[in-house]
């Protein structure tokens, strides 16, 4: 028994030297490897390898920054992410990323609106940069500045139709329903699936007086997500006569 167990310490200590002795390829190949088979502790252990081997590859470290953005670890991502922008210092996509998780993550939106400010000097062309400005800028009731930079995404891309909805959401708010219509109803005719811009266009159009219309959208609204009981709420109290109800969520745009 004394020798089986020998044996068997001898192959763990084997084991553990040859695992230390790795190159980084396999580190590399293991990260990936243990996230694809759904294991985020063992694929952040694989990536820790790698970088003390490669502590300056920026694939590592934005792979690490997103794996601790799913792990809900926000803080260390934003390190991470702060690591390969030392790395790679014009790398627009990473202070986009950084200022998302700074803004929804931690609630940081000074900082996160400095970091959109920088991706977009980096990179003045990218639309999904000055939709996701506009969101932060929403969240510090900055608005006529959100109002600015989602104007600006639509420049960019008109066919963003989250953007023109941001904007008639912020249009309405702020009483200028006739703009918060057209920029609705663009975002409609880009995506006639978005229930929610039914549901705010029509409340932009019962400020109007233009209860008919408003109606229509409201049914359509709930045509969508018919389970939702303030699209149905709205639909009836505005057959009634009554004000409806509208809430609006902010979503960043992660699609690049």
């Amino acid at each position: 028994m004394k020798s089986i167990a020998f044996l068997l310490l001898a192959f763990s200590l084997a084991a553990i030297i040859s695992a230390s002795g790795q190159d980084a390829n396999y580190w590399q190949a293991q990260a990936v490897s243990d996230l694809q088979n759904g294991s985020s502790t063992l694929a952040l252990d694989d990536i820790d390898e790698y970088l003390a081997l490669e502590p300056d590859d920026g694939w590592a470290w934005s792979f690490k920054a997103n794996l601790l953005k799913e792990m809900n670890r926000y803080s260390e991502a934003v390190e991470s992410f702060d690591e390969l922008i030392r790395i790679d210092p014009g790398n627009a996509q990473a202070y986009n990323d950084r200022a998302l998780l700074l803004s929804g993550g931690l609630n940081q939106h000074d900082d996160a609106l400095d970091s959109m400010k920088k991706a977009i000097e980096i990179n003045p062309n990218d639309a999904n940069y000055y939709f996701n400005m506009g969101i932060i800028l929403e969240v510090k009731e900055s608005y006529d500045e959100a109002l600015q930079s989602y104007g600006k995404a639509t420049a960019l891309n008109p066919s963003l139709d989250l953007a023109w909805y941001r904007q008639g959401l912020v249009l309405k708010d702020l009483g200028r329903f006739d703009e918060a219509v057209s920029s609705l109803g663009r975002a409609l005719d880009l995506n006639a699936n978005n229930a929610d811009a039914w549901n705010e266009k029509g409340s932009a159009l019962m400020e109007l007086g233009s209860r008919e219309e408003a109606i229509i959208c409201f049914e359509r609204a709930a045509e969508i997500e018919p389970s939702n009981q303030e699209f149905q709420s709205n639909l009836e109290t505005a057959k009634a006569g009554s004000e409806p109800q509208t809430e609006g969520m902010m979503e960043f745009n992660s699609s690049t």
